[in-house]
């Protein structure tokens, strides 16, 4: 609930009126959630031992911030 409603993210799949999911979205779901879990973690590392990634970054070109993420990436 705390991210905006885009097309590029996609929200778990749960549950629908208590009826399960099938095996293959039982199984979607498990990877998105262990895949989001280590893009969270791999965040807070960089945001840990990087000031840079921490602050805001709302008004920089998307190539300048696509290099900050990459140096700071190759760096750790």
């Amino acid at each position: 609930g705390i991210y905006q409603k885009w097309a590029t993210l996609v929200k778990s799949i749960k549950e629908k009126n208590g009826v399960p999911l099938t095996r293959k979205l039982a199984h979607f779901t498990k990877a998105q959630e262990a895949a989001h879990k280590d893009i969270e973690r791999a965040f807070g590392v960089l945001q840990a031992r990087f000031a840079i990634v921490r602050g805001p970054a709302r008004f920089w070109e998307k190539k300048t911030l696509e290099n900050i993420m990459k140096c700071c990436v190759i760096l750790h």
